[in-house]
């Protein structure tokens, strides 16, 4: 039977915010939590370490950016996601939801065929991989093939679908002068260009209603959590909710946010956005703000794997929010929305997912991480500490 004992000067428990504690992991579970252990053999001391939950990251989009540094080349697969597999280990996310956008959008890179290699990818290399990665499928309406939606969400690495509707003049981009600015600003991208993009999102307008029922259907015989993206109004949420959406991500005001809490949906903000202090989008709501509100469920890592960890603890340094509050963004929060019963709080009985933190210097470091258990960052660490 494999077992070690965790002593930590604080760690953030089911209880709370805990200090001298004793976290016992055997066979992969948390097996107690106590104030004395029961034997000093196998116990780690942690020093001046934070013991946290793993964090579990529902909305992670970098792979793409990851394997391709230049424009100009793109490294396999295969490569860039034993480089993302590092990233999410070394800063603290056990549970990562990685982003493969279903749909063309050449101004990102993205086609069906590159969505279509990376679910295999990641399906094929999952056993390998240090972290629990899955698949958040993200799907825009205007240019969805219902078809190969189904098909990539048989795959077992498939945890979640997302909807998203960009066109402009709602959501994201208030009018098409913002949406014309972002897309060039992602890929300078021709006008010849994004005139054809504009016109075949219009077109599709009329399918969008159905393109949405057909995914919550999926979701629900797929067992898939749902989410929504970028809603803005109230109805816009009142829809979502009867679809059964249960993630609203980047809700981009307030009343749209406040609005999926009340429907008991859980908001997700971008780390990189409360660490700016705003959204990269103009007026779009910031994270700061919809916490302050009490309308902040989750941080997710968005395009910035170290945004996670550095967001929890800038946070609470700055008073926006108790500490074991911060930390229940990257873990609790993000768990019960996703049904994932077996981790994201330090428990007796929950899986050992836990990540020790330095923060010394005011610069939070995950100096280890452990995934059920195992060391799995740094990999080469014997048992525990």
């Amino acid at each position: 039977m494999s077992q070690f004992t965790l002593k930590a000067k604080r760690a953030v428990t089911r209880e709370g915010l805990q200090g001298d504690v004793f976290v016992r992991v055997e066979d992969g579970y948390i097996a107690a939590i106590e104030s004395e252990p029961k034997t000093r053999v196998g116990v780690y001391d942690l020093g001046e370490c934070d013991l946290l939950p793993g964090f579990i990251d529902l909305h992670s989009d970098c792979w793409l950016e990851t394997g391709q540094p230049r424009p100009s080349y793109r490294f396999p697969f295969a490569d860039s996601l034993l480089v993302l597999d590092t990233q999410a280990v070394g800063w603290g996310i056990t549970t990562h939801y990685t982003c493969v956008a279903v749909h063309d959008d050449l101004t990102k890179y993205r086609t069906i065929a590159v969505a279509e290699e990376q679910v295999e990818t990641l399906t094929a290399m999952r056993p390998q991989l240090r972290a629990d990665h899955r698949i958040h499928l993200r799907v825009e309406l205007a240019g969805a093939q219902l078809n190969v939606v189904e098909r990539l969400a048989a795959s077992s690495a498939v945890s979640m679908l997302s909807y998203m509707d960009h066109t402009p003049g709602q959501g994201q981009y208030a009018d098409e002068e913002s949406w014309r600015r972002a897309q060039a600003a992602s890929a300078n991208a021709t006008d010849t260009r994004l005139d054809a993009v504009l016109q075949q999102q219009r077109a599709a307008a009329h399918r969008l209603h159905d393109t949405r029922a057909n995914l919550s259907k999926l979701a629900d015989q797929m067992g898939l959590t749902l989410g929504s993206h970028d809603d803005d109004t109230r109805e816009a949420i009142a829809r979502a909710s009867a679809l059964g959406v249960r993630v609203a991500e980047f809700p981009v005001t307030l009343a749209a946010a406040q609005a999926a809490c009340d429907a008991g949906i859980l908001t997700v903000m971008g780390a990189p956005n409360a660490l700016r202090g705003r959204s990269l989008y103009g007026s779009n709501l910031s994270a700061r703000e919809a916490l302050n509100a009490g309308y902040l469920g989750a941080l997710a890592s968005d395009y910035y794997p170290p945004a996670l960890l550095r967001a929890v603890y800038r946070l609470a340094a700055e008073g926006l929010c108790s500490f074991e509050a911060a930390v229940a963004l990257a873990t609790s929060g993000p768990a019960t929305a996703a049904n994932l019963t077996d981790r994201g709080r330090i428990e007796v009985g929950t899986r050992a997912d836990l990540i020790a933190v330095s923060n010394a210097t005011g610069q939070p470091l995950v100096s280890q991480t452990w995934i059920a258990g195992a060391p799995a960052f740094p990999s080469a660490s014997a048992g525990a500490a």
